[in-house]
């Protein structure tokens, strides 16, 4: 007898839900949070899974969604200065997207900690002025003394270093 629509669903996510958990959790959320936002999101993958494609990568799927309603809960959690905006959101999607299938997010956290305690001084004082509080980048970057262009190519820069280093660490486990 072949299996309903609702089963695929269930089977199909408890076969991906660790790698949804933790997709959720590389972009910074904490375990709470976690707990949270993967709820919706089972909610609104089952809401939308008539409009799943079964020949195309539920993974694939899956972290769209997520990526989606980790955003829309990070803007109601805005009030709270610890949380990261949404570009560093989407770079962390976009980082871990790419390495998930080689590694697990705990190590993908440790080396990018470690790659973060590598910078200069001066560039993990940006990183922290641009990412971790409310302040816009033309903001900080009046504050440093660059127009908004020039700050957003030493950011680039910066981030780039951290690529390569988290790439580098990653690959050396």
């Amino acid at each position: 007898m072949p299996e309903s629509r609702d089963e695929q669903f269930v089977q199909m996510f408890a076969l991906h839900e660790r790698n949804v958990r933790a997709f959720i959790r590389s972009m910074g959320l904490d375990w709470f949070a976690v707990d949270d936002v993967v709820q919706t999101v089972s909610l609104v993958m089952w809401r939308k899974w008539d409009e799943f494609d079964p020949d195309t990568d539920f993974m694939q799927w899956a972290r769209a969604i997520a990526r989606f309603e980790v955003l829309k809960f990070r803007r109601k959690m805005a009030r709270d200065r610890h949380v990261f905006r949404d570009d560093v959101m989407e770079l962390l999607a976009d980082a871990t997207e790419e390495l998930q299938a080689e590694t697990s997010p705990k190590k993908y956290h440790t080396a990018l900690q470690q790659c973060l305690n590598t910078l200069p001084p001066k560039s993990g004082r940006l990183i922290q002025a641009a990412y971790a509080g409310d302040r816009t980048i033309r903001e900080v970057a009046e504050d440093v003394g660059q127009s908004a262009t020039a700050f957003y190519k030493t950011l680039n820069r910066i981030r780039e270093k951290l690529r390569l280093c988290i790439k580098h660490r990653l690959e050396s486990w």
